[in-house]
């Protein structure tokens, strides 16, 4: 076996691997395959501040681990289009496309191809909840269930990834959860009023600069579909009202699909819409209609 890439904390720690079976190991599962040889040039060491994994002095660079690394943040910056993928990380979604079937695909602006049915049945077990939320917060459902489709689609590849990530892909303005929604934007809809995931939470929001420790609190919510679809749709409604005394935005998806990717923006009378925003209001708010309607 070969490893394909590796995702780091934030500190540079390695804590996922992704071999060439596809598989992900945790940190714990590849020092017992370091320590039983499985892996050539691999090894495990141990110390003060826990185990490591390393490449031996004589790998290539081209197998070294350090060349097949992005930190958590930075894998999550690639799937939403915000930063160019590195070669490690294309071969592994080439290979998890293998496990996971052929066309047709969904491809978001900037992103990965997904088989459509896997969005489609990841989709379909949130519908009840974005059905809820849309109604609690007054927005348009299609448009929430759009912008959810093209999140499934981007993070699917990276599922298995994260969730033995945890909270080491914290860093400043990651994305969270099904819906992708930022820590920031979580705790400034708590401030705001617009939506508290917990009342007697006493911890949030937090008032002060927001670190990686006020993170992780925020994360135990957000992450949870049950709350991040919910944040969305506070996210939206917050959005409307607030561009409301310059433009009406509640049947604008390629404009709420826009700012929802790239932050509530400056209001004004004319805003323009990405590309990812017109590809949500178009392909995905279709689908939307297609897979809501059928519950």
């Amino acid at each position: 076996m070969g490893i394909l890439f590796v995702v780091t904390d934030t500190k540079r720690k390695s804590l996922v691997f992704v071999v060439d079976t596809g598989e992900v190991l945790s940190l714990h599962k590849m020092a017992e395959a370091a320590k039983n040889r499985l892996f050539e040039g691999i090894y495990a060491v141990t110390g003060t501040s826990g185990t490591y994994i390393r490449s031996a002095p004589d790998k290539t660079t081209k197998n070294n681990i350090d060349f097949l690394s992005v930190t958590g943040p930075h894998l999550a910056a690639i799937a939403q289009g915000h930063a160019k993928s590195t070669p490690a990380v294309g071969a592994y979604v080439e290979r998890y496309l293998e496990f996971k079937g052929g066309p047709p695909y969904l491809k978001p602006v900037g992103s990965f191809r997904i088989p459509r049915i896997v969005v489609k049945k990841v989709f379909e077990s949130h519908v009840p909840t974005i059905i809820k939320a849309t109604a609690e917060f007054n927005v348009d459902r299609y448009t929430l269930g759009a912008i959810i489709i093209d999140e499934i689609a981007r993070l699917d590849p990276f599922e298995p990834i994260y969730e033995k990530l945890s909270s080491g892909i914290i860093g400043r303005n990651t994305s969270v959860g099904v819906a992708q929604v930022t820590l920031e934007t979580a705790n400034h809809l708590i401030k705001a009023g617009v939506y508290h995931p917990h009342s007697k939470d006493t911890r949030l929001p937090i008032r002060s600069a927001i670190n990686n420790t006020d993170r992780k609190i925020l994360y135990e919510y957000v992450v949870q579909p049950k709350y991040g679809i919910r944040f969305a749709a506070a996210n939206l409604r917050f959005i409307i009202d607030v561009w409301m005394p310059y433009v009406d935005l509640s049947k604008r998806p390629e404009i709420l699909g826009t700012l929802y990717s790239k932050g509530s923006g400056t209001p004004n009378a004319h805003p323009e819409s990405s590309e990812r925003g017109k590809q949500i209001a178009g392909e995905f708010y279709k689908l939307a209609k297609l897979w809501l309607r059928a519950k």
